[in-house]
């Protein structure tokens, strides 16, 4: 009898193991991302990069956010009101809770602005920042040095999250292990391939439909479609556009194009032997088929780019003449300007990114047509961004990915002498005149006369080129046919993942 009743129990608990083990894997409502490259770090404020930021938006939020239309709103903050053209005061809305259990302060707000004027990677975007002070338990004036009207814009970006000033004081490691107020708390990273997030509860804008996220770092652009045909991952993104047709014929997943803020750029170190020299940097840029990169490599999904300023954005001057390829003149123009000393071997430092490698491919048969010999070096991303922050790179073939719907952070990040190494200027271009015009345009807020100093910006940019525009692009995301309520914002890097589940979760 007792061995019955032993049997029995020992069927009912492997019943019930059964039972608990299929009903949770059915509530299984976890979204799997993939990306091409790891983050350097989970610390917002550190790297301006789209592997981090892409990654951080959903753990931190911002003062202010943007909205449909790429207008700055309230997000963190309750509201903001200019009480002069230099003082913005913001009120911090109340019981928002990090995800340690804190609840957000003025304090938090003033200690992440302070520290972000610290950070190489993050002091750019404030640099009009004069002073933050706490005027009351939840209010924060912010005081600028002159009139800047880029500044909410910039306060919207990723690299703007605000962070919770005892947890860092005390010492955590934010960079693996960081606390935001986002919808989504990191609960494993260390070292490895793979970021689990699970949703958090407590968020102020409402608990996330789903579980949880996963992001997976996948480099090679063929593995993560790989995965997302598999049910592995459920979206990816940047998918090249010679494998559209893969995921439109796969009934189990769908393609979305969608209009970037996205530029593809070829820069050049202006500090190195020959690129030094503006003729030789014309001469190259009139050497390159952009035209042969947009059907070769992007199918023409996308358009040629005439200006490192996508049109998407605000300021964007798309009346430029543009460089048509004239390789004769561009080789009449090396042989002149060689006369004395040969040019050098360039290196055109690319990611591991399968797209940016065969645009390598092309512009270096571009440049050999001119008499110009160069190499191409494959760099792991770490080492990219820390290697080319430090001028060691002759060309580097790169993206442009704004989270705003504003010029400055382009032209400032790129172009200004202040911005040189680290802060994003990877051209190390320095030119006087053109910073004043940068000074002049984001210190006036008459949009008119913003747009006439963005115009002269970009005919300068384009006679010299320190930076060669190359294409403006399509992006193709593969989703899968499981994940409802996919929001996208161009004007944003945001992609709303709280807002998604997937239809087979209970």
């Amino acid at each position: 009898m007792k061995k019955s009743i032993h049997k029995y129990f020992a069927l009912l608990f492997i019943i019930n193991f059964i039972f608990i083990f299929d009903n949770s894997f059915s509530k299984n409502n976890i979204i799997t991302v993939a990306q091409g490259s790891k983050p350097k770090s989970l610390d917002p404020h550190t790297f301006n990069e789209f592997p981090t930021l892409g990654i951080t938006e959903h753990i931190f939020n911002t003062l202010v956010t943007l909205d449909d239309a790429g207008t700055p709103v309230p997000e963190l903050a309750e509201n903001f009101v200019y009480l002069s053209p230099t003082e913005i005061l913001f009120t911090i809305k109340e019981n928002i809770k990090f995800h340690n259990g804190d609840t957000l302060t003025a304090d938090d707000v003033i200690f992440s602005l302070e520290r972000m004027m610290e950070k190489p990677g993050s002091r750019v975007i404030l640099k009009d920042i004069k002073s933050v002070i706490k005027t009351s338990d939840n209010k924060v004036l912010v005081t600028l040095y002159e009139p800047s009207a880029p500044f909410l814009a910039n306060l919207t970006l990723p690299i703007a999250a605000i962070m919770n000033k005892n947890y860092v004081l005390s010492g955590n490691n934010v960079a693996l292990h960081p606390v935001g107020t986002g919808p989504y708390m990191v609960t494993n990273w260390g070292d490895g391939d793979k970021i689990v997030m699970s949703s958090f509860k407590e968020y102020f804008k409402g608990v996330p439909k789903n579980d949880g996220l996963i992001f997976k770092i996948i480099t090679e652009n063929t593995s993560r479609l790989a995965a997302l045909e598999t049910g592995e991952v459920d979206i990816i993104y940047a998918i090249s556009p010679i494998d559209f047709q893969i995921v439109e014929k796969n009934p189990n997943l769908n393609l979305l194009h969608k209009t970037t803020t996205t530029t593809e750029l070829m820069v050049l170190n202006v500090q190195k032997e020959g690129l030094n020299n503006k003729n030789i940097r014309k001469a190259i840029h009139m050497a390159i088929d952009k035209s042969g990169i947009l059907e070769a490599i992007f199918l023409n999904k996308g358009s040629i780019a005439t200006s490192p300023i996508n049109p998407n954005i605000f300021g964007s001057y798309q009346n430029l003449k543009p460089v048509n390829i004239n390789i004769e003149k561009a080789k009449n123009i090396i042989i002149n300007e060689t006369k004395k000393k040969k040019l050098p071997i360039f290196k055109i430092w690319t990611s591991e990114n399968i797209v940016r490698v065969q645009i390598a491919q092309i512009i270096q048969a571009n440049l050999k047509e001119i008499g110009i010999e160069s190499s191409i070096e494959i760099v792991e991303w770490g080492t990219f961004l820390k290697k080319t922050s430090e001028g060691v790179h002759d060309i580097l073939l790169t993206t442009w990915i704004l989270g705003v719907s504003d010029i400055d952070t382009v032209v400032t990040t790129l172009f200004d002498s202040n911005s040189i190494g680290a802060e994003g200027n990877r051209s190390f271009y320095s030119n006087p005149a053109l910073d004043k015009k940068i000074d002049l345009a984001r210190t006036t807020t008459d949009m008119k006369k913003r747009k006439e100093y963005y115009k002269d910006i970009q005919e300068i940019i384009l006679d010299e080129n320190p930076i060669i525009p190359l294409v403006y692009k399509i992006d193709g995301i593969g989703i899968s046919n499981k994940i409802q309520n996919f929001r996208y914002n161009k004007a944003s890097m945001r992609n709303y993942y709280e807002e998604m589940k997937k239809v087979d979760a209970k």
